[in-house]
C-alpha cells in the first residue's frame, strides 16, 4: 500500500502521463492531417487534368465542323449537319445540342427538339455577345461561364470561330458545343471523392463580379478546413474544393492512436505504481535492517556504519537503563516494552537534531553527536538522566526509572572506534555500578 506522499506522486504523474499522451496525440494528428492534405493536393490536379481532358474533347467536336466547313468552300447543308451531329453525339449525354451559327447567328441545331429557342444572333444576345465578339476578334476557342439554357437547365457553352479564305482571315462564323452541367460531372470521377469520405464542391470564378460560383457540390453546408485548388478551363477560372468529413484524419488510424493513448497512459501507470511499490518495499527493507521495530531509533547495525563515519567529528554517549528488569519481572514484557518506546521519544526530543539515537539492544542505549556544538558535557547528560527519571505512567501505573551514561571523545579517549566505544562502556558501567550501591 503506498503512502499518501506517493499516492498524491503518481496523481501527479499520471496527470503528466495524461498530457504528454495528449500533446503526442494531438502533434501525431496535426501531421497526419498535413500528410493527407499535401497527399490532396496532388490528388486535386488528377481531377484537374480529368475536366481539360474532357472539355478538350467536346471542344474537338466542335472543330469536327471548322475543317468540315473549310473544305467544303463554307458550304454545309442541315442534312448533313443532322447526319453528322447525330454520328457526333450518339449516346453522349452531356452534349445538350451541337449547333452552327454563321456570321454569328444560330441557323443549324441538332436535335431539333428541345432546341426550339436557340436561333438567336451572339452578337446581340446579353450574355453571349461578349464571349461571342472575344472569340471572332482573337480567334480562339471560348466556353461561357455556366448560364441557364434555352434547352433547360445549366449548361456550358463553347464557340469555336470558323475563320476560312486562302489565309484563313474571313470569318464565317460559329461551331457550338452546349452540355449540361449535371450530366458533364457525371462523367467525372469525382464521385469517388464522396465514396472515400470527402465532401467538394465545384465552382468557378464569375468575370464580372469575381465572386465564387457553385457548378457543383455534394453539400450545402459550408465546408471547413478545406483544400483548394484552382486552374484554368479555356477562359474561365474554376476552383475545386475538398473537406474531409473525418477532419483530415484516417478513422481507422484514428481509432488505434486512441488505443495507443490509452495503452500509453495506463501502462505508464501501472509502471509508475510498481516502481512506487518498490520504492516502498525498499523503504521497509531498510527499516528492518537499520530501524529498531520497537522504538523506531536506529538499531545497532545502523549504528555499526554510522559511527564508522562519524567517530572523529562526533561525541559518543553509552546508557543503560537503572532498574529496567525490575519493571519486566513485576509487571511483564508489554509493559515493557511501552516504557523503552517513551524513554526512546524522550531522549529523540533531546536529541532532536543535534546528532543520532540508537537502541542497541534490550535497555542500551547510543548517543552520536556532533563535535562542533561546543557541548557542555555534563549538562547535557543531566538533560537526559532528569528527563528520563520523570514518572512515566502505563496503564495507571507509575514508573521510576534511571539512566546511566557514559561517554567518549576523539581523540582524548582513543583514536580509533573500538577504542572510543570501550571508554564509553566503561564509563556508563563505572556509573552503574556507582549508582546501585
Amino acid at each position: 500500500m503506498l503512502t499518501k506522499m506517493n499516492k498524491m506522486a503518481l496523481i501527479s504523474l499520471c496527470v503528466c502521463y495524461v498530457f504528454i499522451g495528449i500533446v503526442i496525440f494531438n502533434v501525431s494528428n496535426e501531421s497526419a492531417r498535413t500528410i493527407n492534405k499535401n497527399n490532396m493536393v496532388h490528388l486535386l490536379g488528377k481531377y484537374e487534368s480529368e475536366v481539360l481532358i474532357k472539355i478538350n474533347e467536346y471542344l474537338t467536336l466542335s472543330k469536327v465542323f471548322k475543317y468540315l466547313i473549310f473544305t467544303k468552300n463554307s458550304f454545309i447543308t442541315e442534312d448533313e449537319f443532322n447526319l453528322i451531329s447525330g454520328n457526333l453525339i450518339h449516346n453522349n449525354k452531356a452534349i445538350k445540342s451541337l449547333q452552327l451559327a454563321p456570321n454569328g447567328f444560330v441557323k443549324f441545331a441538332y436535335p431539333k427538339k428541345g432546341n426550339e429557342n436557340v436561333y438567336i444572333d451572339l452578337f446581340t444576345d446579353k450574355k453571349r455577345k461578349q464571349d461571342a465578339f472575344y472569340a471572332r476578334d482573337n480567334k480562339v476557342s471560348m466556353m461561357s461561364e455556366p448560364l441557364v439554357l434555352f434547352q433547360g437547365g445549366l449548361g456550358l457553352i463553347m464557340r469555336t470561330p470558323v475563320f476560312v479564305g486562302n489565309e484563313f482571315k474571313d470569318f464565317w462564323g460559329f461551331s457550338i458545343v452546349v452540355l449540361n452541367i449535371e450530366s458533364f460531372i457525371k462523367t467525372l470521377s469525382l464521385n469517388e471523392l464522396s465514396a472515400d469520405g470527402y465532401n467538394y464542391k465545384l465552382s468557378f470564378i464569375e468575370k464580372s463580379t469575381n465572386k465564387v460560383k457553385m457548378i457543383s457540390e455534394t453539400s450545402n453546408k459550408v465546408l471547413s478546413h478545406t483544400v483548394e485548388h484552382k486552374f484554368s478551363v479555356l477562359n474561365q477560372c474554376w476552383v475545386l474544393s475538398v473537406s474531409s468529413k473525418d477532419n483530415w484524419l484516417n478513422p481507422i488510424e484514428y481509432k488505434y492512436k486512441v488505443y495507443i493513448l490509452v495503452f500509453f497512459i495506463v501502462s505508464s501507470f501501472v509502471i509508475s505504481y510498481m516502481f512506487m511499490s518498490l520504492l516502498e518495499k525498499k523503504k521497509e527493507m531498510y527499516k528492518l535492517s537499520y530501524v529498531d521495530s520497537l522504538t523506531g531509533l536506529y538499531n545497532r547495525r545502523s549504528f555499526d556504519e554510522k559511527f564508522s563515519s562519524l567517530f572523529k567529528t562526533s561525541i559518543l554517549f553509552f546508557s543503560d537503563l537503572d532498574g529496567f528488569k525490575k519493571v519486566n519481572d513485576i509487571y511483564g514484557h508489554e509493559v515493557g516494552d511501552r516504557l523503552l518506546v517513551e524513554i526512546s521519544r524522550r531522549i529523540k526530543f533531546i536529541v532532536g537534531k543535534r546528532g543520532y539515537v540508537f537502541r542497541l539492544g534490550g535497555d542500551e542505549f547510543s548517543i552520536v553527536l556532533r563535535n562542533t556544538l561546543k557541548l557542555e558535557l555534563d549538562s547535557f547528560k543531566m538533560e537526559i538522566i532528569n528527563t528520563i527519571s520523570e514518572p512515566i505512567t502505563i496503564d495507571d501505573v507509575s514508573l521510576n526509572i534511571g539512566i546511566s551514561i557514559g561517554h567518549s571523545l576523539y581523540p582524548d579517549d582513543g583514536v580509533d572506534k573500538e577504542n572510543l566505544i570501550r571508554v564509553a562502556d566503561k564509563r556508563m558501567y563505572k556509573i552503574k555500578f556507582n549508582n546501585s550501591k
